[in-house]
């Protein structure tokens, strides 16, 4: 006997092919996410002093040390943000070959959201300068192309009746 959260159907090649894409575009997006923290590292005392600028007006008593430390912090928490993150991800693309509709769905989103984010580096859109910078633009590209290939999989015929609902 099946447990009632588990489908009893096979998982169709294709669906297993998309989630070992979704998984690479997840890792992919992991070297993006430091590629672009040490892009962003390597402006941190430009980035401080813009913040420091717009703080100061209102907060004159704010020294440029400590906004140096909001700043560290910031980049910390923005770390910790998307790790998170990529952890939910994981867990929605498990589901995803368990045959969840909704899996596909949410990633359907993600994988739009990632290509049109790739297009926007595709045509410089934000283009920063250095190698990190590269790295990470060029990653975020591959990590699209991934998506794209993992969401176009899900809606082929075997697939679309894997997530439809059915006896089982």
């Amino acid at each position: 006997m099946v447990p009632p959260n588990v489908s009893a159907r096979p998982a169709p090649e294709d669906v297993g092919t998309a989630c070992q894409l979704w998984y690479v575009a997840l890792g992919v997006g992991l070297v993006q996410l430091i590629a672009s923290l040490i892009s962003q590292f390597g402006q941190r005392n430009e980035l401080a002093q813009q913040m420091f600028d717009q703080v100061h007006e209102q907060q004159p008593a704010v020294t440029l040390a400590q906004v140096q430390v909001w700043t560290a912090v910031v980049f910390v928490l923005v770390a910790v943000f998307w790790l998170v993150l990529s952890g939910g991800a994981v867990a929605v693309v498990w589901q995803l070959g368990r045959g969840k509709n909704w899996a596909r769905a949410v990633l359907t989103g993600f994988g739009i959201f990632l290509v049109l984010g790739a297009a926007g580096t595709l045509f410089g859109v934000g283009a920063k300068e250095g190698v990190a910078a590269l790295v990470a633009g060029g990653a975020g590209i591959v990590q699209a192309v991934a998506a794209a290939g993992a969401v176009f999989l899900c809606y082929r015929s075997e697939s679309e009746a894997y997530f439809r609902p059915g006896p089982g």
